[in-house]
């Protein structure tokens, strides 16, 4: 049986070059200066998307477990401030 890879209608755009990433962190930055969603890898690579519209979110994300193409269950993701992790040279 031969597949042939063809353009999904509407379905959005996809990165090649990301897939088979680990995400390790996944960061939504909306301030005055811009807005971005940034997805932090375990190989300490990063991809930010800046996207041009402001943007609220109305609902909750939700992290969703998928079964032959149909979500089967999903809950809400727990949100919290972005942190970073940055190296303390101050002297003890």
């Amino acid at each position: 049986m031969r597949y042939r890879t063809v353009r999904a209608k509407g379905e959005g755009i996809e990165y090649p070059e990301l897939r088979g990433k680990i995400i390790k962190q996944v960061r939504f930055a909306n301030d005055e200066e811009f807005t971005a969603l940034v997805m932090e890898f375990e190989d300490n690579t990063l991809v930010s998307f800046r996207l041009k519209a402001r943007i609220s979110l109305l609902m909750e994300p939700e992290l969703s477990t998928l079964k032959d193409g149909d979500i089967v269950k999903w809950k809400r993701l727990k949100r919290r401030p972005a942190t970073l992790r940055v190296l303390d040279n101050r002297k003890a």
